[in-house]
């Protein structure tokens, strides 16, 4: 009933002032009738039924629900007074909305990324088996396991499409016919694929992609059933994966079955080293499955037709899926997500001390209402709603922000990366913004509110807050903005320590020489070269006649481009290193397969020896070129010329015949993977890849000066004109491949210097309104100082010197903590020291000069006050 009233409580609170009325009106008619006269009639009747307004609100007040209706006059009253004080306002709403916008942002990627399951079904149970296991480990692990049904698959690889207009050269992978099974993930046409298409015989099959399905067949529903040529294979289409499917990442486009033959012990043994994944069966824990693995890789050792070391895979785990998929990259978003989580510390800070300054202002105001018998709870509860409808606006505000940022903040990180395409703004977001926006509002609004009820009343509604009235206030405002300066000293000391780490990078010596070279990938089927000869006299007649297109001067052709994505290796015997069978594993070498021209074309210097040239064949003596690093260590003091190496499958040695300069094939950091131990180099005609086989896929290097444009298009063209079968890919200039091998550390860059131009933003307007504030409360004070002989240099100095001691302290709270802190960057650093002293004095005169200038506008008005009208400002 009350909750009726509540919501007709304007018209209950119409009637019940007629009732009052009425009663009041014939207590005085009745009066008159006893013989008053009518001003004593009326004196009686209020002295009865007392204040008609009073009786009015005690009845209003049963009409209505205390805290609902206190806190309506709440709202509209901050209302009004962010509408009074509309540069204060604005002002506060900014600064968190810059702090909350970049949180909800970064929290989005962070939510998609980490915390949001995989779209599989009962994705908690998917995990991912360590190290990488065979054909015959595979078929051995999941035939024996009892914890866990266990697929394989290969990493994105290249896949030539032909014979369907234009070839192309789509991303797939190779899997086990359960991948799909043990992902639980359904067709969107057709179907996947079947127990046992693995196998030789029945694996002639192939799933695309939507994407594929709607670029290259137009989304043509009679694709399943279709035959389309793969790597020169005819594969049936049995089936069209959903647009939301992308294993092992976004870029895959098609799957076809793993081929397990185990008649060819090669194949199943030697080559296809993958990575495995599993589905936990019902009522096995992770810890079981762990329990159970490291036995079945022991027991998979001696099923290898060759010695295997002992200790091979011995430290195998299992570890949730998403875990494994996110990787390094966990690392990362935790830094940035602490990253702009202080911007908001600084921008909440910057509010509060705002707050402060506003609160003194308000003293009388304050003073006023407590006088009128105002409580201190009701003042407070004011008070807090004002900072929490301050801070509600700030998030709407943010929400803006946060929609335009996050795209900006999607291209400074892997698009390829879990999650990151997928990552968006939505309620999720915004219920947790506005949980933090009442928080913050809490948060930042407490200490002003509490610091306007503990006040003097005679003097606070004497002085009307123009003078100050106490210190404990400038101290809190004081501790808020060197708290600001710290965290933006941290923030800035990091961006700094980023930018110095990518100059370094960018002036690195990568060991080749990048400038007017354009890469085109060339990848013939198989089936065309399964003559070793027909692959050789492909890429012979290819830089034959890209040697003659106009502008281009060199041209040569290698298997992976330095700082490229390929990693080709081989399995290598060295001279006086002998592999001890069960003992240790064969060194696995970098193995590139190139063309004489390479090394004069690139400029990588040849320390001793020679090169290669058109004699080094297929039929003559085997012969390689090692790099620096691989000679240093294999042959430490020696003449590394005329050693031997061959790869273990292999009964002939090959020969050194020189030593080639080290390149930063893999990244400009120059971190190797750890399972490599060197690299060689062989002549294209005599080179071999891990399957045994000559390596098909090439990459075309040409230096020319004209357009790449232009000499990308004529690259098209006479390719097309030796083979229209074959594929061009992946055709960019060499700089961009080293630009883009930057990437990581340059998002990482421009994120934090991002983050911390806000924060030093936030520490200037938080530092000029202190003292803009301190020295305005200060002005009798000011006056005094002048009339008692100070100059306007002093006083100018006085006020110049409080910006700078607040910067000061808070900049040496900042370096400590930021010696602490910036050592979490160390993965992220590449020629400089978390401890760089340079940056962190670089940051330390910046901030100084930040307090100057924070600090001269308040100083200028100081120096101008007039000493009598200063005496005067009570």
């Amino acid at each position: 009933m009350r909750w009726m009233r509540f919501f007709r409580r304007t018209s209950w609170d119409a009637e019940r002032a007629r009732e009052i009325h009425s009663y009041f009106e014939i207590e005085t008619d009745e009066n008159l009738a006893r013989g008053m006269t009518p001003e004593e009639a009326r004196y009686a009747a209020a002295r009865k039924f007392g204040n008609p307004t009073r009786v009015r609100e005690e009845v209003y007040g049963l009409n209505s629900i205390g805290v609902l209706e206190t806190l309506g006059q709440d709202l509209r009253y901050a209302l009004r007074m962010m509408k009074r004080s509309p540069g204060f306002t604005a002002l506060a709403v900014l600064s968190l909305a810059l702090g909350m916008g970049g949180n909800a942002a970064m929290f989005s990627i962070v939510s998609s990324v980490l915390i949001r399951p995989l779209p599989y079904a009962d994705a908690n149970r998917l995990v991912r088996v360590t190290d990488y296991y065979p054909q015959g480990a595979l078929v051995a692990l999941e035939e024996q396991s009892r914890t866990m049904d266990v697929a394989g698959f290969t990493t994105a690889a290249g896949f030539d499409l032909t014979g369907e207009g234009e070839a192309l050269r789509p991303e797939g992978s190779s899997v086990s016919a359960n991948l799909f099974v043990v992902l639980q993930s359904a067709p969107e046409l057709g179907r996947i694929f079947r127990p046992g298409e693995d196998r030789p015989g029945q694996d002639r099959i192939v799933l695309l992609s939507h994407s594929l399905w709607q670029s290259k067949f137009g989304g043509d529903p009679r694709v399943v059933g279709r035959v389309i040529t793969i790597d020169g294979v005819d594969r049936q289409v049995v089936g069209v994966m959903p647009p939301s499917f992308g294993f092992p990442s976004s870029q895959v486009q098609l799957w076809i079955p793993l081929r397990l033959d185990p008649r060819n012990s090669f194949e199943t043994w030697n080559t296809g080293f993958m990575p495995l994944i599993a589905r936990l069966r019902p009522g096995v824990s992770l810890e079981q499955a762990r329990g159970e693995l490291r036995p079945l890789v022991s027991q998979t050792i001696p099923l290898f037709p060759y010695p295997m070391a002992r200790n091979w895979n011995a430290d195998a785990s299992v570890v949730p899926l998403q875990e494994d998929l996110t990787g390094d990259f966990r690392g990362r978003l935790m830094v940035l997500q602490c990253a702009v989580g202080l911007v908001l510390l600084i921008a909440c800070a910057n509010i509060a001390g705002l707050l402060l300054s506003r609160a003194s202002a308000r003293r009388k105001e304050m003073a006023v209402r407590a006088a009128l018998g105002a409580g201190r709870g009701r003042i407070i509860r004011q008070l807090l709603t004002e900072s929490v409808v301050l801070a509600l606006a700030g998030a709407a505000l943010g929400l803006v922000f946060a929609d335009a940022t996050l795209s900006d903040f999607k291209l400074l990180l892997p698009r390829n990366a879990l999650g990151i395409p997928a990552a968006q703004l939505d309620g999720r977001v915004a219920a947790l913004l506005a949980i933090v926006a009442i928080v913050t509002g809490l948060a930042f609004g407490l200490a002003p509110a509490l610091s306007t009820t503990k006040m003097d009343l005679a003097t606070s509604i004497k002085t009307g807050g123009r003078r100050s009235t106490g210190t404990a206030g400038v101290r809190v405002r004081s501790a808020l903005i060197a708290g600001e300066v710290a965290l933006a000293a941290v923030l800035a000391v990091s961006a700094g320590l980023l930018v110095k780490s990518l100059w370094m990078l960018a002036h690195v010596n990568p060991g080749f020489s990048p400038q007017h070279i354009l890469t085109a990938r060339i990848s013939p089927t198989p089936s065309l070269c399964r003559e070793r000869q027909s692959c050789i006299s492909l890429y012979d007649e290819l830089s034959h006649r890209a040697g003659s297109i106009t502008g281009v001067s060199e041209v040569a052709a290698v298997n992976a481009v330095p700082l490229g994505t390929e990693i080709p290796a081989i399995p290598a015997e060295l001279e006086e290193h002998p592999v001890i069978p069960g003992e240790n594993f064969a060194p696995m070498l970098w193995a590139g397969a190139i063309t004489p021209e390479y090394f004069r074309l690139l400029h990588i210097p040849l320390l001793e020896g020679r090169g290669f040239t058109d004699a080094d064949g297929a039929q003559s003596a085997g012969v390689v070129v090692v790099s620096a690093a691989t000679a240093r260590r294999y042959w430490p003091g020696q003449d590394p010329i005329g050693k031997h190496l061959r790869t273990t499958w292999e009964k002939s040695w090959r020969t050194v015949v020189g030593v080639a300069g080290d390149v930063r094939q893999y990244d400009l950091s120059d971190h190797s993977p750890a399972w490599l131990n060197g690299a060689v180099y062989m002549p294209y005609p005599q080179a071999v890849g891990l399957d045994g086989r000559l390596p098909t896929s090439m990459t075309l290097l040409v230096r020319t000066d004209s357009n790449p444009t232009e000499a990308a298009s004529r690259i098209r063209e006479l390719v097309r004109a030796v083979n229209p079968n074959v594929p061009v890919s992946e055709i960019r200039t060499l700089q961009d491949v080293v630009s883009s091998s930057a990437a990581q550390p340059r998002s990482m860059m421009w994120l934090f210097v991002s983050f911390a131009a806000v924060a030093l933003l936030l520490a200037a307007i938080g530092t000029y309104g202190v003292v803009s504030y301190s020295t305005g409360q200060r002005t009798f004070e000011i006056g005094m100082r002048m009339a008692l002989g100070a100059t306007r240099r002093d006083v100018f100095g006085l006020v110049l010197s409080q910006s700078l001691k607040l910067v000061l302290a808070g900049l040496a709270f900042g370096v400590a903590a930021a010696l602490a802190l910036t050592r979490l960057l160390a993965t992220f650093l590449y020629g400089v020291a978390a401890t760089d002293p340079v940056t962190f004095l670089a940051v330390g005169s910046l901030l100084t000069v930040i307090a100057l200038l924070a600090g001269y506008v308040p100083a200028r008005k100081a120096a101008a006050v007039d000493p009598l009208s200063a005496l005067r400002v009570d």
